[in-house]
Parts: C-alpha cells; sequence; structure tokens
C-alpha cells in the first residue's frame, strides 16, 4: 500500500466519521469510519516497514493485523468473562459458554493467520479462512469502542425537557452504588439547569425484578428526595424491566404530562452509553445519552455485555457484515493458490 493512498484513505474515512457524527451521533457507522482509518493506517504503516526491509508480502498480511488484533482482544474478553467458572458462587452455562467461546477464538486466531501465511493447498487455505472469520466480530467490537469513546466525548445540548435515570438492580432493596452514581449525575445534570434558569422534570426509571423487594423506580426516587430533589419535580416510572421499556415508559410519562416538545437527557453508567444510545435513535427518541462514572474494575466485563446486546439491535447488519468479511477473504486466499 503506498503511503500517499494510506494517507488520503484515511483522511477521507476521518471526514466521513466526522460528517456521520454530525448528522446523527448515536450510529454505529461513526465508529465504522473511524475503524476504517485505524485500519488504513495501520496497514499502511505495516506496509512501509516491510517494504523498508525489502520483505515481499503476496499474501497482503498487513491487512489482517487490525482483524487479528481485534480477535484476540475478542477472545480475551469472552475468557475473562468465562472466568466466572473459577467462583463456584458465579458459575452459570452463559460462564462456561463465553469460557469455551473465547478459548476456541483465540485458538483459530492464533492457528488461522500462520495458517494464511504458508496454506499452498486449497484444503488449507478454506481452513484458514474458516478459522479467520472471528476476525469480523473483532472488527465490530473495535468499531462499537470507537463510536463509544466518540459518543462519550460528545457535551449534551443544554435546556433539556426532562433527565432520564436508567435504573439497574437493587442490592437487598436498597440503592447500590452503581445505580448510586446513576442519580448522582443525573442530580448535578438537574442541578446545573436549574441554575441556567431551565426546570426538567426527573424521570427515574425501573420495573421490580424477581429477587427486589420493590421495584427500581420508587427506590431511586426516594434517593433523590433523600438528595434534596423535591418530590413533585420527580415522575417515576416503575413497570419497566428492558432499556427499551426505560425510554418507551419514560416517554408515555412525559407526553401524559403533556412534555412532548424538546430533547431529553437520559442518563447511565458510562459502559451503557453506547447501546443507550442506539435504542434511543432506533425508537424515535430525541435524546442525549451521558454516562456516569464506573469502577475501572467492573468496565471490561460490563462493556462485553453491552457489545454483545448492541449487536442484536442490527442483526441482519451483521450477518451481511459476516458475509462479505468471509467473501473478501475467500477472495484473498483463492489469489494465493495454487493452479
Amino acid at each position: 500500500m503506498r503511503p500517499l493512498a494510506a494517507l488520503l484513505l484515511v483522511a477521507a474515512f476521518v471526514v466521513l466519521s466526522v460528517q456521520a457524527a454530525r448528522a446523527e451521533p448515536r450510529r454505529w457507522r461513526v465508529g465504522v469510519f473511524l475503524l476504517g482509518a485505524l485500519w488504513v493506517a495501520v496497514a499502511g504503516v505495516t506496509a512501509a516497514l516491510e517494504d523498508a526491509a525489502g520483505v515481499s508480502d503476496p499474501h497482503r498480511a498487513y491487512l489482517l493485523v487490525v482483524p487479528w488484533f481485534g480477535a484476540a482482544v475478542l477472545g480475551l474478553l469472552l475468557v475473562g468473562f468465562g472466568g466466572q467458572v473459577l467462583r463456584p458462587a458465579t458459575r452459570n452455562r452463559a460462564a462456561v459458554a463465553s469460557l469455551v467461546i473465547g478459548l476456541a477464538v483465540l485458538a483459530a486466531t492464533a492457528v488461522g493467520i500462520p495458517l494464511y501465511l504458508i496454506g499452498s493447498t486449497p484444503a488449507t487455505m478454506a481452513l484458514a479462512v474458516v478459522l479467520l472469520l472471528p476476525g469480523y466480530p473483532g472488527l465490530a467490537l473495535l468499531a462499537y469502542a470507537l463510536y463509544c469513546l466518540g459518543y462519550l466525548r460528545r457535551r449534551p445540548r443544554p435546556a433539556p425537557s426532562a433527565v432520564v435515570v436508567l435504573g439497574s438492580g437493587l442490592v437487598d432493596g436498597t440503592v447500590p452504588r452503581l445505580l448510586a452514581h446513576r442519580l448522582d449525575a443525573a442530580v448535578a445534570a438537574w442541578r446545573d439547569e436549574r441554575t441556567r434558569g431551565h426546570d426538567p422534570l426527573l424521570v427515574p426509571t425501573g420495573g421490580q425484578g424477581a429477587d427486589e423487594p420493590m421495584p427500581e423506580g420508587l427506590a431511586m426516587t426516594a434517593y433523590l428526595v433523600a438528595q434534596g430533589v423535591p418530590p413533585e419535580c420527580v415522575a417515576t416510572e416503575d413497570r419497566a424491566t428492558t432499556t427499551d421499556e426505560n425510554l418507551l415508559l419514560s416517554r408515555e410519562i412525559l407526553r401524559a404530562r403533556g412534555i412532548e416538545d424538546g430533547h431529553v437527557r437520559v442518563v447511565t453508567s458510562s459502559f451503557h452509553v453506547g447501546r443507550a444510545a442506539l435504542l434511543s435513535r432506533r425508537l424515535g427518541l430525541d435524546a442525549d445519552v451521558t454516562g456516569a462514572p464506573t469502577a475501572w474494575y467492573f468496565l471490561p466485563g460490563a462493556f462485553f455485555r453491552e457489545y454483545v446486546a448492541a449487536l442484536t439491535v442490527h442483526p441482519r447488519t451483521n450477518l451481511v457484515g459476516l458475509g462479505a468479511w468471509a467473501a473478501a477473504l475467500a477472495a484473498m486466499a483463492y489469489a494465493l493458490t495454487p493452479r
């Protein structure tokens, strides 16, 4: 890959990402364009180093550096999540499956690259293509991470009509630290708007889980009132059991109060911002999603779960992407197979 061509492609992807973010920042494609820029940049640098070393690369292996890295990160996250099987108190089928799949992804990635580089028969190249398929979910993971990082850096618009706080599980009927951080961030946003002369409604949202003595929304409301928020400034939503329902039922409350104009601020944990933003756009809710601080040790597992859940937001797109990735690998392998 020529340096000038790589530089122009990187610039083009960056421009596309900026334009996409300005048009609608709550789209995964923003991260896809950023990933394109990163992919081309890494491939260009790797190709330049190979040229400087006088290495001939008919396999165009530099194109696989980023997918290989993404697959490796995906495998490590799967293994990390599956590591719960080592703790009997948290052992479950999902953790076992995650551990097995993670080890398989790491093994396939470790074997697939060398096999692709040394394969000389149709059978070995076909096997290499299969082993390199985890590159697509690895790429999707990197694109999602870049999208989330970009969205988190955005400043929310001022003067929201409401501040919606997404619930999470209670612990022994009380607000745990994770949820308290969300509520504290919502109170800070609400007070900031009040100092600017605005009066947004606070909407804590969350239903009652099977192991909870009360709906999350009621416990959240009690916490807000204890923090000095007047009860008349709070509208409790206490039926939602998913993020979709959090957003939809909160919108119903706002409409019932005649609040339909303007945008809303949605407050959740930092690891949850990306998927919550995707869902708010899909549901037609004009919203800015902001994140509350999360303990660092909680982030990897929580972010991985959010990524897996986010894949289901666009299932057809991801199936098409996987097919395109498989076709590209097959084309590269076919071109290298002796005939």
